[in-house]
């Protein structure tokens, strides 16, 4: 989505540090070389002491060199430094980053950058170098997989410049600041949002969004007249027709009795619920696919292949496929994510709009270090959703000797929603309890594992009986679980 890209930002450099002007100069490795060379010229003067001179004459002459490079070096205010993003930051996905330097200066200098990001977006801010020539943009480009979602500022563009000589580096920092929209509004320095990764489930929802539209026209063949509450069309009264039906407006302006027809809604409301609670800080490793990778060892290599993300962080990514899938089917999707309190809430509706809203809400949920509030949350969604609808719940089903709250949370919506819960669970916990042990404390693990699946599995069970449908997956597969049996839902029918 080409909004979701942030503005680009630009600002001048300034030298670094109190002092920048006076000491923010550096020699080259080229320029102590030739001090060096100096040195070694008094290796004579042990014999010959008028020797000396030929030591002193060469360094006075780099010396000078040193000076007059230094002098001719354009000022650090001389330069434009342009910080651009070229796609919008997702998490785990492929972002290009530009920056741009324009030198207001009759000289063509070898520039080295350090674009100072935050942690959540590089690990290690690599050094980037361009050629700069005269009053024209030297570019260069970089590519950040982005960690974490959210908001997070941008720091400095760290600038090291060197001349024709190539015997003195200059230092300059520039910190890019978006520039203001109107006279109202202040220049602010630039910040990014991470997005859950939109563009990524697009291309994967592309099969369901088929599906979807293929059920949606043969519900349209098949609708039936006389059922539901949305108005289609009158028609005269039959013996046996409900008296609520009657059009009493048409029938006086008809002279006779009409009855309205009615048929079933084409646009259901559809809600995804999140759960922010302690067990979705959950972290586990993706292996993504894309990734250009120069490490030297191949155990670097793998490492750059590998994303660490949590369960929280899975969940956003299958509201975003489902909200896609939601829309092109024609349906209405909301969303409402929680912890101990509601931290966001978006009321139904559709369009690229709606989706770039939730997009916007889902960067900005926050996984917290207490359990969540499940009764809490179904009680504002109560309030929230008065309307028979779809409900979508992606939480964890955490161990517990008594009845969980999240049965009794499931059991208040399942009398008036339909109630789809996605369950994640985890594969290594099912290999634990298959384990043979070998050992006392293995047995104790395995033994205990099984205690926990066999209380889950009476749980899930539990949940069916109560009317709610179950989807168990593991937090890989969220998105295309919950698509799935979103489409099953609409498929058959249930809603």
């Amino acid at each position: 989505m080409q909004t979701l890209i942030p503005q680009s930002a630009s600002a001048r450099a300034k030298p670094v540090g109190r002092a920048g002007r006076v000491v923010g100069f550096g020699l080259t490795p080229l320029a102590l070389g030739l001090f060096a060379a100096g040195l070694m010229m008094a290796v004579p003067a042990f014999f010959h002491a008028r020797q000396i001179y030929f030591m002193l004459g060469w360094d006075g002459l780099v010396a000078l060199l040193v000076v007059v490079d230094a002098v001719l070096l354009p000022r650090p205010e001389q330069f434009l430094v342009t910080r651009a993003f070229l796609d919008s930051p997702q998490l785990g996905l492929a972002t290009r980053v530009e920056l741009a330097v324009r030198v207001d200066a009759d000289a063509v200098l070898d520039v080295r950058m350090v674009d100072d990001l935050h942690s959540a977006l590089v690990a290690m801010p690599g050094v980037q170098r361009v050629e700069a020539f005269p009053r024209e943009d030297a570019v260069s480009l970089s590519t950040i997989y982005p960690r974490e979602r959210g908001d997070f500022g941008l720091g400095r563009v760290y600038l090291r410049y060197r001349g024709a000589f190539r015997l003195v580096d200059r230092w300059a920092a520039a910190e890019p600041v978006v520039a203001a929209t109107n006279s109202e509004d202040a220049a602010r320095r630039q910040r990014v949002r991470v997005f859950p990764a939109h563009e990524d489930s697009r291309e994967k929802t592309q099969f369901y969004l088929l599906r979807a539209r293929q059920i949606e026209l043969e519900k349209r063949k098949l609708r039936l007249r006389g059922v539901g509450r949305e108005f289609e069309s009158l028609r005269d009264y039959q013996p046996g027709d409900e008296l609520r039906k009657i059009s009493w407006t048409a029938t006086a302006r008809r002279g006779r009795l009409v009855t309205r027809q009615f048929t079933v809604e084409r646009s259901q409301q559809v809600w995804m619920m999140l759960d922010a609670g302690r067990l979705s800080r959950t972290a586990f490793e993706l292996r993504r696919g894309g990734v250009e990778s120069f490490a030297e060892t191949s155990a670097e290599r793998e490492a750059a292949h590998v994303l660490t993300v949590t369960q929280l962080d899975q969940a956003a990514t299958a509201a975003t496929m489902l909200a896609q899938v939601i829309q092109g089917s024609g349906d209405k999707f909301a969303m409402l994510t929680y912890g101990r309190e509601v931290q966001q809430l978006l009321p139904p509706g559709n369009g690229a709009a709606h989706v770039r809203l939730l997009i916007d809400l889902l960067s900005q949920t926050r996984s917290e270090a207490a359990e969540a509030d499940h009764l809490n949350a179904v009680a504002r969604l109560k309030t929230a959703q008065r309307r028979r609808g779809l409900i979508v719940w992606i939480t964890e089903l955490m161990d517990s000797v008594g009845k969980p709250e999240l049965v009794v949370a499931a059991s208040e919506l399942v009398r008036r929603h339909l109630v789809v819960l996605v369950l994640l669970k985890h594969p290594e916990l099912e290999e634990l309890a298959a384990r043979e042990p070998k050992t006392k404390d293995e047995m104790f693990q395995t033994a205990a594992a099984q205690e926990m699946l066999e209380r889950r599995r009476e749980t899930v069970a539990q949940l069916e009986r109560q009317g709610v449908l179950i989807v168990e997956t593991t937090a890989a597969e969220v998105g295309m679980r919950a698509v799935s049996k979103y489409l099953e839902v609409k498929a058959e029918g249930l809603l």
